[in-house]
């Protein structure tokens, strides 16, 4: 491993397992309420960031890209305490 690729990965946080289904229910819920303040189920307000906002659909290698909030998109979501990630599928797909 050389040096640059040792020291990201000590600098960023891998998720630590992933939500459960129920969690991440909670976390789709919040999130339609409010964008801006979406509470980690286990470790509460202010530790959650939306990374990026990404296409709802994955290709064939794994890879989706990044797009905007609009219409129909996918939110990865990180909580920086418990260090798990999760997708949501965050936009509705209709225009208001």
């Amino acid at each position: 491993m050389n040096r640059i690729e040792k020291e990201l990965a000590e600098s960023l946080p891998q998720p630590k397992g992933p939500f459960t289904d129920a969690e991440a229910l909670e976390l789709l819920m919040a999130y339609r309420k409010d964008p801006s303040n979406v509470p980690c189920p286990l470790c509460g307000p202010d530790t959650v960031e939306v990374l990026a906002f990404i296409e709802p659909e994955i290709d064939p290698n794994g890879f989706a890209s990044v797009t905007n909030p609009e219409g129909e998109y996918a939110a990865a979501l990180y909580c920086h305490q418990c260090f798990r990630a999760v997708g949501i599928l965050a936009g509705t797909g209709k225009e208001a």
